[in-house]
This record gives structure tokens, sequence and C-alpha cells, in this order.
């Protein structure tokens, strides 16, 4: 009877099999679509025969696999994609099974199951092949090898040098790398940097620039243009390329020079690339004419800086979220532009208001003002040095056209605040403690005092802001060192100022570069970091320091990028130091850097500082950085901090191709969506909550 029951279902599985394997079933022949199949039956539209199981009685996939299981695409041409095709099995049988890829950015694969890189950027993806509600994977590595010649007229003898061996620099002045500074994280999507090196005593005719990074080596040949200041742009594409591929991860430039038929180096540094690109705009003020007046650069982004406003329109703030900018005015006069503008989507400022009324004889306007983060109060620096004060905060109204005088609790004659920062979560302001109180409780203008802030919209005719719990959180009484220009990192809770010994003693001493005499970029100034939480003080000597040691004492005014980024907080700061080749020797220029700060790390959480490429060629400070602001409901986006709910969600979920749309949230938060904890942020998206947003993780 068993023998009969085996014979039996022997046959019925036969006839299946082979009814299956004459193409039976309605998703036959579509490669993007899981067809139904049984046991020996051919692929989906293939008509291959299929032998061995995978495939049981019902239809249902046992297992599935991908063929090859690793596979390597090696890229040596720019525009000349290569190809590595990809099968399914179920069993031995291949089926038609849809197909994706991990990240589109460094690889593609359509339909038939072939992959092939996107572009330059290397790095290793998962293709998943899907099919009868199983799922296998491959892993496909892109590696891109790539030379060419950057510039034409190479010396052959000189290019041959090049490609081989290079010996030691004979000296007995030795070239060394200059910039970018070694270390340095980049975050993405900046300008390519010039990168420079000295000339030593051998100087370059011809040169070699390499770019490296796992799964990316490009080599550049350059002739030199100026042999007594060597410098070297990589290509845009190859720069872009060689941070997206290590995003996270380390890049290494090297330079060999080379002269006569003979090659010297290499010179080296090593990078990081942050996996990420800057957000927002850096407003800042130069002096120097014909650019004089108010400018903005956007740092993740490659175009040149815009002029905001002309003229002397100084001493400006900015709100977090980019929507209200106030400035000051000239020293002898009320300027028609002090006052208050609202900045559209476009980055059009436009003037709602002049210079609020009672100022108490106070010329500057709204000089070193600042705003709430929301872009709602906006408050005075409490400087009496410039005349008296009887009011301090003001709103703008809902129309956003005038500003309404708000109420303030716990400051006027009470507290005198210089240089007023709002931390990121609304809750904290933090000052100089300035000239004007009979027994402060800090050292005058060399102490920097926190106190937390209650903001109701509904108190008093224009909305009340209450300051409590007053705290010393640095007082360098002992010192004698100058505290100003504090700015919040995102977390709400560290702060980074400027200190300085030589101080010009006008204004409250809280110019930021004029020394006792009142000469511009005679002061010294070094960056630190405050925390409030535990009152730890220490300095940013990474940050501070460049090529002379005259340069790690010229920085000042820092200002932080109000989101992280890439896994790192970032700040902007005024810098007169040695530029590369480009500024040497002692020249006064003020010019705008940038560095990282990781955040959670022990001792010095700073990197070194690079070179705000997309600046204007004029001495440029008071770096204001703000997000642009927030784009609407189903406005087009990157990432969930350009838009005004702060997600970014897909704008069809059967479809990557239609982009993303700003939007509620949808599941979990996405790296640059907003979150409360680390637990909303995507798992998949190795991502952690920094400042309110969900940022990479920082390897290692």
């Amino acid at each position: 009877m068993q023998r009969r029951t085996r014979l039996l279902l022997l046959i019925v599985a036969c006839v299946l099999a082979a009814f299956v394997g004459c193409g039976g079933g309605d998703d036959g022949g579509t490669a993007s679509n899981a067809g139904s199949g049984g046991k020996g039956s051919g692929g989906n539209g293939t008509g291959a025969a299929g032998s061995g199981g995978g495939i049981n009685l019902d239809g249902a996939v046992e297992d599935l696999k991908v063929e090859p299981a690793t596979a390597t695409l090696t890229v040596t041409a720019k525009g000349t994609p290569q190809a590595q095709s990809f099968k399914a099995l179920a069993g031995q049988s291949q089926v038609s099974a849809t197909w994706t890829i991990s990240d589109t950015d460094i690889a593609n694969i359509d339909a038939t199951g072939t992959a092939t890189n996107a572009g330059i950027i290397g790095g290793n993806v998962t293709v998943t092949a899907s099919y009868g509600g199983k799922t296998a994977t491959a892993q496909l590595a892109v590696n891109v090898l790539l030379s060419e010649d950057v510039d034409t007229g190479i010396d052959p003898a000189n290019k041959a040098a090049l490609g081989g061996a290079p010996g030691a620099d004979p000296g007995p002045t030795p070239s060394k790398f200059l910039y970018p500074y070694d270390q340095t994280v980049m975050p993405k999507g900046i300008l390519a940097p010039l990168l420079m090196i000295s000339a030593g005593s051998v100087a370059p005719v011809d040169a070699k620039v390499k770019l490296s990074t796992p799964g990316f080596s490009w080599e550049g040949f350059y002739k030199v243009a100026t042999p007594a200041t060597p410098r070297f742009t990589p290509p845009q594409d190859i720069w872009n390329a060689a941070l997206a591929t290590a995003a996270g991860g380390k890049v290494a430039v090297e330079i060999t020079k080379a002269a006569s038929g003979q090659a010297y180096g290499p010179y080296a540094i090593g990078l990081t690339a942050a996996a990420g690109s800057l957000k927002g705009v850096v407003y800042y003020m130069t002096y120097e004419a014909p650019h004089t007046g108010l400018w903005a650069a956007r740092p993740g982004n490659q175009g040149a800086a815009t002029q905001v406003k002309q003229g002397c329109v100084v001493c400006h703030a900015v709100s977090a979220n980019g929507k209200m900018l106030s400035t000051g005015a000239e020293v002898n006069q009320q300027s028609a532009e002090s006052g208050v503008y609202q900045v559209d989507l476009t980055g059009t400022a436009t003037q709602i208001s002049q210079s609020p009324p009672n100022l108490g004889g106070d010329s500057r306007g709204l000089s070193f003002g600042s705003w709430t983060p929301d872009g709602k109060y906006v408050m005075r620096s409490q400087n009496d040095f410039w005349g008296g004060v009887n009011q301090l905060a003001w709103r703008v109204d809902v129309t956003g056209k005038k500003l309404d005088a708000a109420t303030v609790v716990g400051l006027g004659a009470g507290v005198s605040a210089y240089l007023p920062a709002f931390s990121h979560d609304n809750k904290r302001l933090a000052f100089t403690q300035g000239h004007g109180e009979p027994s402060p409780p800090g050292s005058v203008i060399r102490s920097i005092q926190v106190m937390d802030v209650a903001i109701d919209d509904t108190a008093g005719p224009a909305g009340t802001l209450t300051f409590t719990n007053r705290q010393v959180v640095l007082d360098n009484g002992a010192s004698g060192k100058v505290t100003k220009y504090s700015t919040f990192l995102p977390d709400s809770n560290l702060i980074v100022l400027q200190e300085s010994q030589k101080f010009y003693a006008g204004h409250g001493g809280m110019l930021a570069t004029a020394d006792a005499s009142g000469t511009y970029g005679a002061a010294d100034g070094r960056l630190n970091l405050i925390d409030v939480a535990t009152k730890a003080h220490l300095e940013l000597t990474l940050a501070n320091k460049g090529n002379v040691p005259s340069d790690e004492d010229h920085n000042y005014e820092p200002f932080a990028l109000p989101i992280p980024a890439g896994g790192y907080y970032w700040v902007v700061f005024t810098s007169i130091r040695e530029y590369g080749n480009v500024y040497q020797g002692g020249q006064v220029r003020k010019q705008l850097w940038v560095f990282a700060v990781s955040p959670g790390a022990s001792g010095d959480p700073s990197h070194p500082p690079f070179y705000l490429p997309n600046q204007t060629e004029s001495k440029n400070e008071r770096g204001f950085w703000a997000l642009d602001p927030c784009k609407p409901k189903g406005s087009s986006c990157d990432t969930g901090d350009e838009c005004c709910e702060g997600f970014c969600i897909p704008q069809n979920a059967s479809d990557p191709s239609a982009g993303k749309v700003c939007g509620d949230k949808s599941g979990c938060s996405q790296v640059g969506d907003k979150c409360t904890t680390s637990a909303d942020c995507c798992a998949g998206a190795g991502a952690t909550c920094l400042g309110g947003y969900c940022t990479p993780k920082i390897p290692g």
C-alpha cells in the first residue's frame, strides 16, 4: 500500500513538473516579477529546464541563492560602464527575480540582473534578488582606478619619473605639505581645495597628485604653473568621488614633484571624509572695497558667495532657522538699512523694520544681538558702554511686518549680558558678564554665564522671556583672559568661545581682533570649549593650530552650524593665519575657516580646520551660520532638515525614482530627519540622534 502511495505521488509530481517546465504561470517571462514555478521548472520567461530542488510541490520556494556570490567591477575610465551579470537560482533552476542594489550612487542593476557602475564612486554594495517570498544576496565591489593628465605640456622624462619610485628630497630645505592640514575632516559637497606644498630647494616643474581610499585611486599629472608656490586643484568630479567613496573613512593625499627627470617625495597627509554635506548659509561681513557689505556663502554647495546687502550694515545676527536677520549701523549715524529683515526661500532679505525704538541713546541698534532659534524674538546685546538700556527684546508680530516690544523678566538692571547667544533647544542663554553691575557673580568681561530661559508667547502684549538660574560656567579672573563670542553646539550643552589676553578696552573689550592700541588684527585669540553641565573648560588646540606658531593665536568669532552633519558638529570662525602658500609671511588677512567637532570625544574634540572655499577674496569676518528657511509640505527635498516638519519622505514608496518630498513622519527617522532619541533613527541607517536630528555615527 505504501509503495502504491509513493508511486502515485511520484506520478503527480512528474506531471506537475512537466506542466510548469513548459512555462506555465501568468508571470513567466517577466524579469522584474516573481512568477509561479515548480520543481524542476525553467526560469520565468527563460525556458531553461531546471534540475534539482529549490521549489516544492505547492510552488513555494524553499531556497534561493545568487550567483556569483561575490564579484568585482574594475573601472579604469570615466564614462565607460563596466558590467557584471548575476542570476538567481531556486535550487539549480534559474528564476526571474526582482533585483535591487543597496547604493545606487555606486552601482545600478537592471531587470535582467546586470549590474553596472553608476559613475566613478567606488565601494561595496549588496545585490538582492527577491523571488517567491524569498530573498538572497551577493556582494559587488566597485574598484575605481583612474589616471589622467590634468594639464598638457608635461615633460615626458618627468612623467616617467613620476610613474616610478621617487627619491628623497635632497634639501637642504625639503618641500612640505602646507594645505590642507593633516587629519582635517572634510565634508562632502564642498569645492575641491587647493592642494599646496612648499617649493623646497628643488622647485617642481611637473607633479603628480594621488587621492586614494579603499575602492578608489586616482592619479593626476600636472604642469606646475608657479614653481615657487606649487598649487594643485583636483577635478571636482574626482574630489567628489574620493570623499563619497571614503564616506566616514580616510582619504590619503600624496603629492610627488619632479624636475630634470627626477621625482621627489611623496609629501602626504591623511584626511577624514565626513559621511554627509554641510547645510545652511554662513552670513559674513567684509569692510574691504569693492566687496563692502554683508555676504552669504553656502558651504554645502559649490556656488560663489552672494551679496545680501551693500555698505556698512554690520554686527549682524541671524536666527538658526534662517528666517530672520538683523544688522547694526555705522558708528556715527543710524543707517536706514540698520534693522530687521525677513529672509525667504530664495535667500532674498526684505527689511520689515528699522532698528527698534527705546534704545536709550544706543546708536548701534541691534548690533551683536541674538535671535531665538525659531526667529520669533530678537534680543539686544546689553552693551551699556554704548548707552543706557530700557528695552531688551522684541517679537516679530504674526504678520511678519513689524517688531513689538516683548516683556523680559530676570535681566534688566540686575544683569549685564554682552554678546548673548541662545541655545538651539531655546532653553538657555549664554553671555559675557558685562560692565554695569555693582556686584556681579563673575569677573567683568572675563566670565561666561548661562541662564535658563522660559518663553511664553501668550504672556504680556508681545510675549514674555523669563530668565532664571544664573550660573558662572567659566571665570578667567585669575588668568585675565577676556571671554567673548559664545556659541552653543547643537547639543545645547557645549559652548565654543573666543578667549584673548590682549584686547581693546573700548566697546567693552568686545571687539574681536583689536589689541590695546586699537589695531585690528593685533589681538591674540584662541578658541576654547565649555561643558555647561560639568563646567569643564579646555582649549581647542587642533582647531587653533596651523603651519606656523602665530597661527594658533589668531582665531576669533566662532559660530556653530545649528544641526549636526555627517556625524560631526561644525563651527565657522574668523582667522588671521597662513593659507598654504597663498597668504604667507605675516600678511594680515581675515578669512573664514571651518572645523569639525567629534561629539562625545574625550579630550580635545576638535579637528584641524579648512578654508571656506567659496568666500570672497577679501578680508572677511563674523561668520554667522544659519539654516536655509525650511520648505513646506510637498516641496522636493534630500533630507528632513530642509523641511519645516523635519521629515523628507519618498514621494512614491513603490517608485524610488520619483524622489522625495517634505511631509509628515512615516516610520523611523532617516539620516537628516528629526529625532528625540537614537531609538527614533532607522536601525539600518547606522545613525544616532544628535542635536535633534539623526546623523551617521563616526566609525571607531
